[in-house]
């Protein structure tokens, strides 16, 4: 039997049916969320200790013939997706930036306190059917564009993270709250608009996962006397884990998967927490980890034979490189993203990923080149991934510039989620929570191995080097901010030193600054 709770914060969202909802959720589904979380635990520390391999007890899944249900019509054209945050100005913009979707997410591009989770929910209730607008500083009034044909999609905070707030006497899981208010408030108007209520999910760490996903969509479609499939998810490759289940997963959420996306930063960030080692190959700074790093391309083309061969989509990695001011200047790093996504539409994507509005257009135009049908779910590729090649470490040099930007972006993107802004713009491209996590562990990477130096000038790089840049770089980024921010600096400046000096790997630092906040 469901419990009565009290609402979790005062809001408006908060009804009674909806604080069922997300109880129910938490009373049927709670405790397996705990055990996947320690089992997944477990197989990254079998992973560190390098017992790689596919599951032996699915391998009838990975040899046997099946299809996912057929994509519905209303998402059978992805092309481009524009992802980004949930504040107001962020879903106008979105939903009028000429994506096919607009995938507002509450985790990577978010402010994870209450207020701003609730504000963003808000925001998503009135975006589900274009109702949604704000008043500029000059007066202007600004609204998504009633005719707009853009997709609204989801991405909800991952399974291990917590809501800071309390249903009854406890703490309740972000993504039960997640789920539970978009279901309540936004699936049947999206239903009717856009043929579902459609998500991506982030952290899903292998099959048990992503069935613990699909049994609380078909709870939630049984709830709601909606029908099968109204919920679809898209899975973002991230980890080691999910690369190895990629069949796995589509297998589990066949009634409700939308396909598999690759996440590059994540990627990368597992690839160090897993096999870092002090007298390891160092990694290069993370302006020479492009999408042609041998680990990354082994995922993309993995990605689109799992997806092809089971007919569902797979979808290219984000761009979050900055469009450019004039057009007659095209920096190296846009000409980059230009050039991964026509590789991307040529290899066989079925869509790709794009950070900023101003990468649609030319995002748009490589795969309407390459992809002249509405997916590519007719082209199999063969998949010739090998374990090694899904773990090769990535090559090329460390650069001082390098080095100094890592610094640079996780200072500046700690000050930034204790000061109202979830997103920060540095070394012309945008930079989120993903973003911060890799360049955290790449600093510790190099901190922690005996063999590091940068490669063009031999300077060896050591805890006391890293030390000095970390409080010269806090020096920096506190001159240039408001007096009232330095204490917030020097407490970035502390955890980070902390972090990149202790031996283990270090955790997610913006997940630590929130819990002190």
């Amino acid at each position: 039997m469901a419990t009565t709770a009290a609402p979790p914060m005062k809001d408006r969202l908060f009804t009674p049916s909806a604080v069922q909802l997300i109880t129910d959720l938490d009373e049927r589904f709670g405790q397996r969320r705990l055990e996947l979380l320690e089992l997944a635990k477990a197989r990254h520390a079998r992973f560190m200790s390098v017992e790689i391999s596919q599951l032996e007890e699915t391998v009838h899944i990975r040899d046997s013939e099946w299809t996912v249900d057929p994509v519905p019509a209303e998402l059978l054209e992805r092309r481009v997706e524009l992802i980004g945050g949930c504040a107001r100005k962020d879903l106008i913009e979105g939903m009028n930036a000429g994506a096919k979707s607009y995938v507002a997410d509450l985790w990577n591009m978010t402010l994870a306190d209450p207020a701003s989770i609730m504000e963003a929910h808000r925001n998503l209730e009135r975006a589900s059917d274009n109702r949604l607008s704000y008043v500029a500083e000059d007066g202007e009034r600004t609204r998504i564009n009633p005719r707009s044909t853009t997709r609204l999609i989801l991405v909800p905070r991952p399974l291990y993270v917590m809501h800071p707030a309390l249903i009854g006497d406890r703490l309740v899981p972000a993504s039960f709250i997640d789920l539970a208010l978009h279901a309540e408030w936004n699936s049947a108007k999206l239903r009717l608009r856009q043929g579902g209520a459609y998500l991506y999910l982030r952290n899903v760490s292998g099959h048990l996962e992503a069935r613990l996903w699909r049994e609380m969509f078909e709870f939630l479609e049984e709830r709601l006397g909606m029908p099968r499939g109204t919920f679809r998810a898209t899975v973002m490759i991230d980890s080691l884990a999910a690369a190895l289940e990629a069949d796995e997963i589509l297998f589990e959420l066949m009634h409700h998967s939308a396909g598999l996306s690759l996440a590059p930063q994540a990627y990368a960030a597992d690839h160090i927490a897993l096999f870092s080692a002090p007298d390891r190959t160092i990694m290069p700074d993370r302006e020479h980890i492009g999408l042609n790093a041998k680990y990354l391309r082994t995922v993309s083309l993995r990605v689109i034979s799992t997806c092809h061969r089971r007919q569902a989509h797979a979808i290219g990695a984000p761009a979050f490189v900055l469009p450019p001011v004039d057009q007659g200047v095209l920096k190296p790093e846009y000409l980059s993203m230009i050039a991964d996504k026509e590789r991307e539409a040529v290899d066989g994507h079925d869509g790709t990923l794009v950070a900023l509005s101003g990468l649609v257009t030319s995002a748009m135009t490589e795969f309407n080149k390459h992809m002249p049908r509405a997916h590519q779910m007719f082209y199999q590729r063969p998949d010739h991934a090998t374990v090694p090649d899904l773990i090769a470490h990535p090559e090329g040099p460390l650069t001082t510039e390098g080095l100094l930007s890592t610094v640079r972006t996780v200072l500046r993107m700690m000050v930034a989620q204790r000061t109202g802004e979830a997103l920060v713009i540095q070394g012309g491209r945008l930079h989120d929570r993903s973003s911060a996590r890799l360049s955290t562990l790449l600093l510790w990477h190099w901190t922690q191995n005996e063999k590091c130096h940068i490669t063009d000038t031999g300077l060896e790089i050591h805890a006391d080097v890293v030390k000095y840049l970390i409080r010269k770089e806090g020096e920096k980024v506190a001159a240039r901010g408001l007096p009232e921010h330095r204490a917030i600096v020097k407490h970035a400046v502390d955890m980070l030193t902390a972090a990149v000096l202790a031996p283990a790997v270090p955790g997610d630092l913006l997940e630590d600054l929130e819990q002190a906040s």
